[in-house]
């Protein structure tokens, strides 16, 4: 069972190899470009980097493109002189000088519009900002990380990502794993996620028992850690039972049966997607294992665990599963 007094256990093998990734990172000056599933982690990860670079000490600032008006954009980046545009009453600091000398988060940056990527370009080509209405440009000193929860390469076939950008973006590109790629980590983050929980809405944290954490296991969180968050805090504030009285009593398997209603329909869903494109059995079956191997990076235990398959009925099926070849494990 978990509890406020209770230790964290040692990373797993993949988790801890993606963080020695940030890490070395974090040591050079390279522009990061931080690719995962909504919810996975790509804001910590920017955090942990920026926090282990010789520019930790300065300002780390991130913007959220999806929260800002596409005319807006332009002069929230780069800033804006007095009477640049209707409403500008006062000059305004852009983003990137808000960040000088220190880390910019350009989160979701497929949103960016076409207009301002441009610009944007140019910025991490010269490094210097032209606010808009400003008669010079400004030199700036900011570490650039941008992140995505989009298949960038395909936004840039599809014309809504400019290749020079993205080529500059990713100089150094790191797939943030999703959550069901290293279940094994639950133990620790739900141990993290109840304190920090708790501390926010100040109340004790609930232990869970050993049967609750293998609730949680059997889920497949397609929301990633941060539905993982949502479902402690929802725990946390019910309490046991769901009486609405936080308290600190174990919490039970069955109180996380609302995880359920995230899932519920998904199968049936895809399977008459599946059907209208045509696929048939073997084709889904194919599919699934090489997108399994490829999640887990060829390891067979993993990738056999994830489609509920044992080690050995999983190599039994991978010979159909066209050229793959993964490394055993």
């Amino acid at each position: 069972m978990t509890s406020p007094d209770s230790k964290p256990s040692r990373p797993s093998e993949l988790y801890r190899e993606f963080l020695a990734r940030l890490d070395r990172v974090a040591e050079t000056e390279a522009t990061v470009l931080l690719l995962g599933e909504s919810g996975s982690g790509k804001g910590f990860a920017a955090e942990r980097i920026h926090g282990n670079s010789a520019r930790r000490d300065e300002p780390l600032v991130a913007v959220n493109l999806a929260a800002i008006s596409p005319s807006l954009i332009e002069a929230e980046l780069f800033g804006h002189e007095r009477g640049a545009f209707t409403g500008a009453d006062r000059a305004r600091k852009g983003f990137f000088r808000r960040a000088e000398g220190g880390t910019l988060i350009l989160d979701e940056i497929a949103l960016l519009p076409l207009e301002a990527q441009v610009t944007l370009l140019r910025v991490l080509q010269e490094r210097v900002v032209e606010p808009l209405g400003a008669e010079a440009s400004i030199p700036v000193d900011v570490r650039i990380i941008a992140t995505s929860a989009n298949d960038l390469e395909a936004r840039v076939a599809e014309g809504q990502v400019r290749s020079d950008l993205y080529y500059r973006l990713a100089v150094v590109p790191l797939e943030v794993p999703p959550l069901r790629a290293h279940l094994e980590d639950l133990p620790n983050l739900v141990l993290e996620l109840s304190g920090s929980v708790a501390q926010r809405l100040g109340v004790e944290p609930r232990p869970l028992s050993s049967e609750a954490l293998a609730r949680l296991a059997e889920h497949p969180w397609p929301g990633n850690v941060r539905e993982l968050e949502n479902a402690i805090e929802r725990v946390t504030v019910l309490g046991a039972n769901g009486t609405g009285a936080p308290g600190t009593d174990p919490v039970l398997p069955e109180e996380f049966d609302f995880l359920d209603q995230a899932t519920a329909g998904v199968a049936e869903e895809l399977a008459t997607r599946a059907l209208a494109h045509g696929l048939d059995l073997e084709s889904l079956e194919k599919a699934m294992i090489q997108a399994a191997l490829a999640e887990h990076r060829g390891n067979l235990s993993a990738a056999a665990r994830q489609i509920g398959l044992t080690r050995r009925a999983f190599e039994y099926r991978l010979p159909r599963a066209e050229d793959s070849e993964p490394e055993s494990s």
